[in-house]
């Protein structure tokens, strides 16, 4: 069998191949012609543009990895069908089964490089694609700045946290104001603090704020009180406020569950970032799910061959992002768990591959 099973193996991978290679290139292609008279106009030269699209190439791999998976498992599969041997395995009592066996072990690899590729490296060459795009292509993205302005922020429930400006390099900023409210349904103001100069000790993990107005409300009574420096310990730290100046996108995994979690603490309804947080995780093992469903689809002889394979792994694609979409946008209003709701379309394709392979003799 480890000679059937090296045979399909490579034969899988070099259809998956093929298959991301011709699709990517669609993908360029197609960004080029929209793209080219933007990077022409601000005199971009050739290296601007390949580079360009050598960081846009991850993310495109992000989003056709399980159809490449799909299409090389229809591929592979069907034409041991179309050929006879998928009957002549079956004869020699080599069931569907064990022919699954190893696309599925090749396609679990594969779902756990793309999780970590999603959620570690595509985050980090966005923030170089989005670059290029602020500056060539006029475009509003995400991206690395050394000094933030005018940031107002939930600390916690009854705190509120303003800063004039702060720069990420020196950890320091100026303009801090908190203000702390006694009720968080009946704010009513307690104290507020205002400090000339601010920074960020990352021994001791505080601020330390300096030229300090300290204002109590007691009552009908304001006591004002002056303290050159102080330490002040809030939610907010220098890392959170580093990551203020990216999108989501731009975010690695760990990052955007620090990020949503440190919203949730200021009081912010988080339900639709918490559903999208388990879909990105979700994404990845529609690998195994796809191999599981189009192997023993295609096992099966047809008339229409390789049309019909090529039509299955284009509904199958189109039914599965549609679903994501559709559970994660009805799922925002049920009581279900944000990890269930990302994870239904998942769900139903299980569901699926599972009848699948029930009603496909083996």
């Amino acid at each position: 069998m480890r000679i059937l099973d090296r045979y399909i193996l490579t034969a899988t991978v070099a259809s998956m191949l093929f298959a991301l290679l011709a699709l990517s290139l669609v993908f360029i292609v197609v960004n080029l012609i929209e793209s080219l008279d933007r990077f022409i106009d601000q005199r971009a030269n050739i290296g601007i543009i390949v580079g360009y699209y050598l960081y846009f190439l991850p993310e495109i791999i992000k989003l056709l990895l399980p159809v490449t998976v799909l299409v090389g498992t229809l591929f592979v599969v069907g034409k041991l069908t179309d050929n006879y041997e998928t009957t002549a395995m079956k004869s020699a009592g080599i069931s569907l089964y064990r022919l699954m066996l190893p696309l599925l072990l090749l396609s679990a690899v594969i779902a756990a490089g793309h999780l970590y590729f999603n959620g570690w490296v595509v985050p980090r060459v966005l923030t170089k694609k989005f670059a290029i795009e602020r500056q060539y292509l006029g475009r509003n993205t995400g991206g690395m700045q050394e000094q933030l302005y005018g940031l107002y922020l939930r600390d916690t429930p009854g705190r509120i946290v303003s800063i004039g400006s702060y720069n990420l390099q020196t950890a320091c900023g100026t303009d801090l104001s908190i203000e702390v409210y006694r009720d968080e349904q009946y704010p009513h103001l307690q104290q507020r603090l205002d400090a000339r100069r601010f920074c960020w000790d990352s021994v001791t993990r505080s601020w330390h704020a300096e030229e300090c107005f300290l204002r109590t409300v007691t009552g009908t009574t304001l006591q004002t009180t002056y303290l050159p420096t102080m330490t002040l310990t809030l939610a907010t730290d220098h890392h959170r406020l580093a990551t203020l100046q990216r999108s989501l996108e731009e975010m690695t995994y760990t990052e955007q569950a620090d990020y949503i979690a440190f919203l949730r603490q200021g009081g912010r309804n988080t339900r639709q970032l918490d559903i999208a947080h388990a879909g990105d995780y979700a994404f990845p093992f529609a690998n195994i799910l796809v191999v599981a469903i189009a192997a023993p689809f295609a096992s099966v002889k047809k008339r229409s061959g390789l049309a019909a394979n090529i039509a299955a792994a284009m509904t199958l694609t189109f039914l599965y992002l549609v679903l994501t979409k559709i559970f994660q946008a009805i799922g925002i209003e049920t009581p279900l768990s944000p990890t269930i709701v990302g994870w239904s379309a998942n769900i139903v394709f299980s569901v699926i591959a599972a009848i699948v392979l029930v009603r496909t003799p083996t």
